[in-house]
């Protein structure tokens, strides 16, 4: 089995959202009639993140290109690190 590709921007912040079971419902309709269509973009996230877009450019008349306009670009040296350290290796003391 392959590795999935990586789908979420470095910058993402997680977040938690509470669904009903008629969402969650919603949800697995449009999951699987995307896998039917073998499209990628099947995932929770994927679908909720589609909707935003849609809903954005649908009914507030904003596009994409125009949010990332309105939001300040961070260089990569402000971007958070990972939380992973490296720890040293120890000293081999075998004589």
């Amino acid at each position: 089995m392959s590795p999935r590709a990586k789908h979420i921007p470095d910058d993402a912040q997680r977040t938690s959202i509470c669904l009903t079971a008629e969402e969650n419902a919603a949800i697995n309709r449009i999951r699987e009639a995307r896998r039917i269509r073998k499209d990628s973009r099947r995932t929770k996230n994927d679908i909720l993140v589609d909707a935003l877009w849609y809903l954005l450019e649908k009914t507030e008349g904003k596009t994409k290109d125009q949010m990332r306009a309105m939001v300040p670009s961070r260089p990569p040296e402000e971007l958070p690190k990972g939380k992973v350290t490296q720890m040293p290796k120890p000293k081999n003391n075998k004589r």
